[in-house]
């Protein structure tokens, strides 16, 4: 099972607008340029004392770029150019998806941030899925930040089809299901 997250400009956040430009795709970034553009997952607030890592799709594993002091990990996601930045627990939500885990292992909720936006696979019915194939089109998101935690949508009477500018439950019905919150890291984090 893998985790789709991409860059998209939509809404930037103000301060990170001239960040935006096109990058290279993150293999063929030196770490120099790999660590400005993951830092950019994440109000400087957060960012700038973070540790910056890299996964290295050769062995599977997480590379540290650069070691920091607030519990955060920024990264910038191969696949679909998108910086994303988390606390522990929601790293290892990130690890565990991305690495094909059944179900993330962390243990508490995790608070992640997407301060660039990204996108998800949608159906023709607004269903945001963990499928990606010809049944699937690709949505942008806005600036968002996420609680990385299992969010039971029947329990809870939240949505799992986006909200713009709200909240919403993202892979609702999945051991990866969670919150989803339509709301720029910018403007919280003054």
């Amino acid at each position: 099972m893998r985790i789709r997250l991409a860059l998209s400009l939509l809404a930037l956040p103000a301060g990170l607008a001239a960040q935006a430009q096109p990058m290279a795709r993150p293999a063929t970034m030196t770490n120099a340029q790999f660590i400005t553009a993951a830092r950019t997952g994440a109000p400087a607030k957060v960012s700038a004392n973070a540790t910056v890592a890299r996964f290295n799709a050769d062995t599977k594993k997480v590379d540290t770029l650069s070691a920091g002091t607030n519990g955060f990990t920024c990264t910038y996601l191969a696949e679909d150019n998108a910086p994303y930045c988390a606390d522990a627990s929601a790293w290892q939500w990130l690890v565990d998806a991305v690495t094909g885990k059944p179900k993330p292992t962390n243990t508490v909720p995790g608070i992640s941030y997407m301060a660039m936006g990204g996108i998800h696979h949608e159906t023709a019915s607004g269903e945001i899925t963990m499928v990606h194939d010809s049944t699937t089109h690709l949505v942008k998101e806005p600036p968002h930040w996420m609680l990385m935690w299992p969010v039971d949508a029947v329990v809870s009477g939240l949505p799992t089809k986006p909200v713009p500018g709200g909240v919403y439950i993202m892979f609702a019905g999945t051991p990866y299901a969670h919150l989803m919150v339509y709301q720029d890291p910018a403007a919280i984090l003054k």
